[in-house]
């Protein structure tokens, strides 16, 4: 070894090392390697190149004392840092880069002073980072052997706090230990120390400082959120196009019910990324289950604005579907299948809206191109739903009632469904079907106010009515005054009916009627023709004869404005009061006996 070149390769050397440092390759992380069922063992791919298992490790950052310097004041450990230096610049595999280890360890233990000991350990970590960086990425080649991803991660582990005692201000070590301690097992102090390290190094690199002040910020557990909301500041304030932040920050702003800041952070995200339709959908689905459509639907019209997409407007069309604004629905499921014609979800969509506009053969056209371009969409919840819809359309009943069961047995738990079942079977004249599905409800939910009105105009249907005015009465008290979340004047005109008009003598009380009725027509603005029929119905109960027919005369004068379907029976009833007579009424459906044959009894001629 030539003395005097010892400068030179110490300059070369530390052109490599800066080399290795910024352009190592990244970690491979594979958290899933390292959660799934252990399998035998088997080691990392040969490119890896593992340390072998025969070979000692050295122990990195020995703090054995250095051997006296040489005689001649060269230092004792020169040779091997020349030679480190020198099979640095090429080392790539895990047997070369342990050789430089080697050279570099045995340099130390000789003795090394002044620039020449701390470019050593500089050396060595880079060493030991390059060490740990292979390691990680064989953890994602063991095959769902989870012993062995758990031992690579942990000898990563011991590598890369080898390598910080050498060289305290490798920031992409601090990070890595802060990542692999975030997989099954990890430890969560250990997060916090590192990024909290990484997050010192890095003051004058702010793009990098605010990743690291993000893996911090998800470390923190529950009684820490308000660090857990610095950190995001911090990181966002460093890099304001920083969208995992913004988008983890709005989590928080939603958890803390402040919407209109969420709102702030996920408009940046999407003004960044338009299209991040799981962006997108996430803070509509918190909104509208915040109750906040409007702030959604402003949201995505943002985003809209900012780069228009098939995926933004479907998500939009169901939106407005939620606030009954189906023109606005339809126009962005056009929209959406403008964009992208061979949308089956986009086609479900816009069948349903069909179908509520009596538009049925567009309704099958969509439906039959939706199953045409993704046969398996078939089996769809959408597409049994719009089936569904069609069926009932058509006067098809028991294929309707089919398709609702297909869609309980999926989800049994599903009382919605439930109900619509119940409905159906009112509609085909099977109130005792109905009844029995209700009354299964009704045993989990006692307080299920529609539930509770279905079934007593159920038991109206057979002619129970002590059995209905007890279901109206508990639907009426669960509901209190709150008439937006039920259909509160129904109930009240229905109960009210049955009071004034069952020829059961018991059942009858005109007061009450007129109680429930007066009520009814005050939530209705005296617009419904029907439930002004009812009051009227109440008065002639009470020998009221005179109030009676003011009440019917005005039913019968709105029903012929509205050209109401009852017209017929409100002028009846109104001679009937003329006549001083009140009426009485009494529902026994005749139970539909036809049988409901599934389609697997079904021949197909």
């Amino acid at each position: 070894m030539i003395r005097s070149s010892s400068k030179h390769l110490t300059l070369l050397a530390l052109l490599c090392l800066s080399g290795s440092v910024l352009f190592a390759p990244s970690p491979a992380f594979s958290q899933q390697a390292s959660e799934e069922s252990p399998q035998t063992g088997e080691s990392a791919s040969p490119d890896a190149e593992t340390p072998d298992a025969e070979t000692p490790p050295a122990v990195a950052g020995d703090e054995t004392e250095p051997a006296a310097a040489a005689g001649d004041g060269i230092d004792a450990g020169q040779d091997e840092l020349d030679e480190a230096a020198i099979l640095r610049f090429d080392a790539k595999s895990a047997r070369e880069l342990e050789a430089v280890e080697r050279l570099l360890q045995t340099a130390i233990k000789k003795g090394l002073s002044g620039e020449n000991a701390s470019f050593a350990k500089k050396m060595l970590g880079s060493v030991l980072l390059q060490k740990s960086q292979q390691l990680i990425a064989a953890m994602g080649q063991t095959a769902g052997n989870r012993n062995r991803a758990i031992q690579l991660r942990d000898e990563a582990l011991r590598t890369l706090e080898d390598a910080l005692k050498n060289d305290p201000e490798l920031v992409e070590a601090h990070l890595l230990v802060a990542r692999l301690n975030m997989l099954p097992g990890g430890d969560k102090d250990a997060i916090t120390a590192a990024t909290s390290s990484a997050i010192d190094l890095l003051a004058d690199n702010p793009v990098e400082r605010s990743a690291a002040y993000l893996l911090r910020a998800l470390t923190w557990g529950p009684g820490n959120e308000d660090k857990r909301l610095a950190d995001l500041d911090a990181a966002i304030k460093d890099d304001p196009k920083n969208r995992e932040a913004l988008q983890a920050r709005a989590a928080v702003r939603l958890q803390n019910q402040d919407v209109a800041g969420a709102i702030e952070d996920m408009e940046r995200v999407l003004a960044e990324d338009p299209t991040n339709l799981q962006v997108a959908q996430t803070v509509v689905q918190k909104l509208a289950d915040l109750d906040r459509v409007d702030d959604a639907l402003k949201l995505l019209s943002k985003a809209l604005e900012a780069k228009p997409s098939e995926g933004l407007y479907r998500m939009r069309a169901i939106l407005y579907r939620m606030q009954l604004k189906e023109e606005e629905a339809l126009a962005d499921l056009n929209k959406a299948l403008a964009m992208q014609p061979q949308d089956p979800i986009s086609l479900l969509q816009r069948a349903e809206i069909s179908v509520a506009r009596n538009n049925l053969q567009a309704a099958k056209d969509d439906l039959r191109a939706a199953e045409r371009i993704a046969p398996g969409v078939a089996a769809a919840e959408q597409a049994i739903f719009v089936r569904c819809l069609i069926a009932i359309e058509e006067g098809r009943m028991a294929d309707a009632i089919n398709e609702m069961k297909t869609l309980i047995d999926r989800d049994p738990t599903n009382d919605g469904r439930k109900l619509q079942l119940a409905n159906l079977y009112l509609q085909d004249d099977r109130p005792r079907q109905a009844i029995e599905v209700l009354s299964a409800i009704l045993d989990r939910d006692p307080t299920n106010v529609s539930v509770l009105r279905s079934r007593a105009d159920a038991y109206l249907s057979v002619g129970d009515h002590d059995k209905a005015i007890e279901d109206y009465e508990r639907a009426i008290k669960v509901a209190g005054d709150d008439s937006t979340n039920y259909d509160l004047s129904g109930i009240l005109n229905n109960l009210a009916w049955v009071l004034a008009t069952s020829p059961q003598d018991s059942v009858r009380d005109g007061a009450r009627s007129v109680e429930l009725g007066e009520r009814a027509v005050e939530l209705t603005d005296g617009k419904e023709p029907h439930i002004l029929s009812t009051l009227a119905a109440g008065y002639a109960e009470m020998g009221n004869f005179e109030k009676a027919i003011q009440w019917s005369s005005k039913a019968v004068e709105v029903g012929k404005e509205q050209e109401h379907e009852q017209l017929q029976q409100l002028e009846e009833e109104l001679e009937q009061y003329r006549a001083g007579k009140p009426w009485r009424e009494k529902q026994e459906t005749e139970e539909n006996a036809v049988p409901i044959l599934s389609p697997e009894d079904l021949i197909d001629t």
